[in-house]
């Protein structure tokens, strides 16, 4: 009898499951996370996008570590033990990446020492990765505009436009519904990541009157939701709506792609990015079908930039983002050499 060989992609795949339908809790460690799950959410109140990045990262020092046990990770041995971890499944990822992963360890076994009276955090023994410089593209205004211009669906460009335009993250759309509107004060209360909320005067006379007419058009609730679900499907439709035909017995038939749009059913992350994706197609930017190249979270850097560019106040681009920390917002100001150049012709004018 020939021995089965366990690939590297057939564990990866048992992994994913693992994490998926939970079973990794039948680990001792994991037994642990789940009681830990339990109380991030109930206790702590972590919204259910901070629990799914937390016990994705949870699951696999479980799986990894199947046979330990919570007293097993007390220092320093189990500083070692999670080093060893951080190189198998995040080695090679970016140091933003594997500094949220320490967090995320440092939070489970403080955790552990309160309530499981584990004898010292080994989490905090790492060094937290030292996060370089990097260069984030913003687009060009030309780009905006192109990107606005080719959405003739009311909710893509109002989406389009809290992309690029108001800094909204991925997750604020996700979130956004007809009741966070505010006609009357003309604000947009955005809700994201963490919980966090905050409010958006959005000041373009266009979105409000593109707003009315979605609402028309889709017959928007209060509690629908601004993203939708997209279904696109060949369908037979009369002869002056056809865009190709086909005779079956000397009976001719017209056929189209017939696009509907779900309000009620509320979106998900996947969704908006594939969402992002279609807007670029329609403008002429990508080919049908990336998914990947043009992030959309380039919109948020474009708008906190512009906002820095004409009103050289970091403050207001901070309240724009919906940033705690003002150090967070600065990571967002892509100013280049020509603004930089711009600021000293001035100046120079200035002393003359």
């Amino acid at each position: 009898m020939t021995e089965a060989t366990l690939t590297l992609a057939d564990a990866a795949r048992m992994m994913r499951d693992a994490v998926k339908d939970r079973s990794y809790r039948a680990t001792p460690l994991g037994l642990d996370v789940a009681r830990y799950y339990r109380w991030k959410k109930n206790e702590w109140g972590a919204t259910a996008e901070t629990l799914r990045d937390y016990e994705a990262i949870l699951a696999r020092l479980a799986l990894y570590f199947a046979d330990l046990e919570l007293a097993d990770f007390a220092p320093p041995v189990g500083t070692e033990r999670l080093r060893e971890c951080w190189d198998h499944f995040w080695g090679d990822r970016s140091a933003r990446t594997r500094a949220k992963v320490r967090s995320v360890w440092v939070d489970f076994f403080e955790w552990g020492v309160r309530e499981r009276s584990l004898h010292g955090n080994p989490a905090r023994a790492l060094s937290r990765p030292k996060i370089r410089d990097t260069r984030i593209d913003t687009f060009m205004p030309s780009i905006v505009s192109s990107i606005l211009a080719a959405q003739a669906y009311p909710a893509d460009w109002c989406l389009a436009d809290l992309v690029l335009r108001y800094g909204v993250r991925r997750s604020g759309l996700v979130n956004a519904q007809p009741k966070d509107f505010d006609v009357e004060r003309r604000l947009f209360t955005c809700r994201t990541k963490g919980g966090r909320i905050y409010e958006i005067p959005i000041v373009d006379d266009d979105f409000w009157l593109k707003l009315g007419l979605l609402q028309i058009e889709a017959q928007l609730q209060p509690e629908h939701w601004l993203l939708y679900r997209q279904d696109t499907r060949r369908m037979k439709v009369p002869d002056e709506d056809a865009t190709e035909f086909v005779t079956f017995a000397d009976r001719r038939q017209g056929y189209a792609e017939i696009t509907r749009r779900k309000h009620t059913i509320q979106p998900t992350g996947k969704l908006a990015h594939l969402w992002w994706y279609r807007c670029l197609v329609r403008a002429g930017l990508v080919e049908k079908g990336t998914t990947a190249g043009m992030n959309m979270h380039r919109g948020r850097h474009t708008a906190a930039t512009e906002l820095l560019r004409s009103s050289h106040n970091l403050k207001l681009a901070k309240l724009l983002l919906g940033h705690a920390d003002i150090s967070s917002t600065d990571r967002y100001s892509q100013l280049d050499t020509a603004d930089l150049a711009m600021a000293l012709l001035h100046s120079f004018e200035a002393e003359v």
